[in-house]
């Protein structure tokens, strides 16, 4: 679904933006810090999980789970569109949360371009300091939590609405990422990292959006987030599961 640039001119432009949004960034804590990113291995193969994960300050961590979606897998069907879809259908609900803090990260619309391994790419990357927090854009629920060899660390989050996000790459997560475990939009739900197949590249979330209308197309049924993206609410910290 993610793969690395293969734009020159896009890598190198999203090099420069992230070496400055870094020098500006106050978000990443010191090392040992619980506010800052919590690494649970190398960007290229699973560690040991034990102990692996703390949550942000004033994030809970409670949580309902939830048994029947606690066993849903990632999607793996699809109908092998030869080109991406152009539509951006509504996602049947208000109140979409920005997957990273604000203010806006940079980040590029970089879905459908060409890619070595794929047709084509399937979500955008925002490109953030490393161990940046990451955050659940809708009330929902977490499944596929855990590593694969493209994605990384990854995990699919399911809202209300039927529509699935898929969040990849990432350095670490919080104690909510856990298959079945209920969340509210805005919670603290991982941290940016460069693992899978984005190993060498500047640290960034790649985010892809599912909507519950295209389900049907399995792998392909995935749209254009920019303009979803750009439309969406950014905080400033993020959520305690009592809001």
């Amino acid at each position: 679904m993610q793969r690395r640039l293969s734009d020159s001119a896009v890598r190198t432009a999203a090099l420069a933006m992230v070496a400055a949004a870094a020098a500006a960034a106050a978000i990443v804590a010191a090392p040992g810090d619980k506010r800052g990113a919590v690494v649970v291995g190398s960007a290229d193969r699973p560690p040991e999980r034990t102990g692996c994960c703390h949550p942000a300050s004033g994030i809970s961590k409670t949580g309902m789970i939830d048994g029947s979606i606690a066993k849903l897998a990632a999607p793996s069907t699809t109908v092998h569109l030869v080109r991406p879809l152009r539509e951006t259908p509504s996602l049947g609900q208000r109140g979409y949360v920005f997957p990273l803090l604000g203010p806006y990260p940079p980040f590029f619309d970089t879905f459908g371009v060409p890619r070595a391994d794929v047709p084509w790419h399937h979500g955008d990357d925002l490109f953030a300091a490393y161990g940046s927090p990451v955050l659940a854009v809708a009330s929902g629920v977490v499944f596929s939590v855990g590593w694969n060899r493209i994605g990384g660390w990854r995990l699919w989050l399911l809202d209300k609405s039927g529509n699935e996000f898929y969040y990849a790459h990432l350095a670490g997560y919080s104690t909510l990422a856990v298959d079945g475990r209920r969340v509210k939009g805005g919670n603290l739900i991982g941290y940016v990292g460069a693992s899978g197949d984005a190993r060498g590249t500047p640290p960034h979330l790649f985010f892809e959006i599912n909507p519950a209308s295209l389900r049907r197309l399995g792998y392909d049924g995935t749209v254009d987030p920019t303009r979803y993206l750009h439309d969406w609410r950014e905080l400033r910290r993020p959520r305690s599961t009592s809001e």
